[in-house]
């Protein structure tokens, strides 16, 4: 039951973070022209401060209202949030941050029924017109309910959790909201926490303040920072190799995945993120800190360009703090531990099948938002490919968006479960961490040591075939049935790699076929 909350949590939270993530580099837009250009900006202009409301106002609830229209139903489901969402707008008085994540999946879902409901009843040469004023109809509609409904209630509730984060604040009990946010992230509900609920109540206080202090509860890379810096220090093996590079991808490259598995591994850890956090938190609140924009990802040179000017001490400090706290925490745990089994047991797995290299034409690496950890961990496996003549694509994806076309998957073991009801049919390699893996060290050794195919030798004078069926295109290994529904690239691309593995066409033809 346990575990069945966390992954319904850990699916609301990849619903919110869908909407938000893709467009963080608006955000980041809208943040560096307000720590530029407002009056207390680094180059006050008050022309061109005037960009900063609209932005706020209009266009990022729309960008987030669309993506989530979008990732439910399709195109029309976008141009449906955005209508929608601009009653929800007009109607409050308030960037509208929470109002647009509630009415850009519920317009997405309205247009995407309403498809379903007319598929195949709409007449001949009619199909634009019913096309075309479905989505005006249903979208005044939704903005009218947005304006009239949504709006105000959402005003109201802003209203409220503004109240009370007001209160945490004047109470001096905001670094206690560490308890709840560290072992959330090591959970991977970092995405959620973040972009779900950090992310809008911070533009509503630097909607007032030019700043907030929001955006750093979660995205503080000091608090990593010191666990690895103590793991590299006083751990043995592993963990001990891989700190100094971890280090690296997390404190500039912003990837806080990278820590989580240090601490899955010695649970006990999880007490330095917090009271590093705690700490942090406590002297931003003491001086008034904080950034102007989320630092995604939450890198220290993200963090300094989000970071208005007067605040560039402040900010650094809480970060050194955070990580000076944590580290003098979980030195001593480490080293209490140092001779203790370290490493993360594994859900069990088939086992692995005799893969060759030809049989294999796309590899994919996945994680909760297909863009931080996966990503890292793609690019290191292909550049370890290609230096051993393996010339095979390597991709990165959302766990729950993996294409129907890999034949390879890796992702890190609490997504196991997620991974496999997303491509059922591909090979699943479960891992502890992207950065240093026994079981990608494996699999390198597989695909580059995997026999080649045996060649069939042919007359001098005759072109060798491009390939040799032998019972035929329409064998039994070429019938795919039960496919979850895909678009019509994915579908030829998934088409093209079937004749490509059986030998009919040259490799890399499905290219051209799209």
């Amino acid at each position: 039951m346990k575990n069945k909350s966390v992954t319904e949590i850990r699916s609301f939270g990849k619903a919110l973070s869908r909407m938000v993530m893709p467009n963080i580099g608006a955000f980041i837009a809208w943040g560096l022209i307000t720590a530029l250009f407002i009056p207390a900006g680094w180059i006050p202009d008050e022309r061109l401060a005037r960009m900063v409301d609209p932005l706020l106002r209009y266009l990022l609830p729309l960008l987030i209202a669309f993506t989530g229209g979008k990732n439910v139903g399709g195109g029309r489901g976008g141009i449906m949030a955005a209508i929608a969402t601009m009653g929800v707008i007009v109607g409050s008085d308030i960037p509208m941050f929470l109002g647009d994540m509630i009415m850009g999946p519920f317009a997405g879902l309205l247009i995407k029924k309403v498809d379903r409901l007319l598929e195949n009843k709409i007449p001949a040469g009619f199909e634009m017109l019913v096309n075309n004023f479905s989505i005006g109809i249903l979208g005044m509609g939704c903005a009218l309910f947005g304006f009239f409904a949504i709006g105000p209630v959402v005003t109201l509730l802003t209203g409220f959790l503004s109240s009370a984060v007001a209160l945490v604040m004047d109470k001096g009990i905001l670094p206690l909201v560490s308890l709840f946010i560290e072992p959330g992230k090591i959970l991977f509900l970092n995405n959620a926490i973040n972009h779900g609920i950090l992310t809008p109540l911070g533009i509503e206080q630097v909607k007032e303040n030019g700043l907030s202090i929001m955006f750093l509860l979660e995205a503080n890379p000091g608090t990593g920072l010191g666990v690895l810096a103590a793991s590299w220090l006083f751990a043995k093996g592993t963990m001990k190799q891989t700190a100094p590079g971890a280090i690296i991808i997390h404190f500039f490259g912003g990837i806080h995945e990278i820590y989580f598995p240090y601490i899955l591994a010695r649970p006990v850890l999880i007490a330095a993120p917090i009271l590093g956090s705690a700490s942090a938190i406590a002297l931003l609140s003491l001086f008034d800190g904080g950034i102007a924009a989320p630092a995604s990802p939450g890198s220290i040179i993200a963090v300094m360009a989000m970071t208005p000017r007067g605040q560039h001490l402040t900010v650094l400090l809480a970060v050194f703090v955070a990580a000076l706290v944590s580290f003098l925490v979980a030195a001593p745990l480490i080293r209490k531990q140092r001779g203790k089994e370290t490493t993360i047991p594994l859900p069990d797995t088939p086992e692995p099948s005799n893969i060759n290299k030809n049989d294999v034409s796309r590899i994919v690496f996945a994680c909760d938002a297909g863009m931080g950890s996966s990503a890292l961990g793609a690019t290191r496996f292909r550049k370890r490919l290609s230096k051993l003549g393996v010339h095979i694509p390597v991709d990165h994806c959302p766990v729950d968006e993996i294409p129907a076309d890999a034949d390879l998957v890796v992702c890190q073991a609490i997504f196991g479960q997620r991974a496999a009801r997303s491509a059922p049919g591909a090979e699943l390699v479960l891992i502890n961490d992207f950065l240093e893996s026994p079981a990608l060290d494996e699999l390198v050794d597989r695909l580059a040591h995997a026999t080649a195919p045996v060649e069939t030798p042919v007359d001098d004078n005759t072109q060798a075939p491009i390939g040799i069926p032998g019972e035929g295109i329409l064998c039994p290994d070429n019938i795919l049935t039960g496919l979850a529904g895909h678009s019509r690239e994915e579908a030829i691309a998934l088409a093209g790699r079937i004749l490509e593995k059986g030998g009919y066409v040259l490799p890399g033809y499905d290219r051209f076929m799209l």
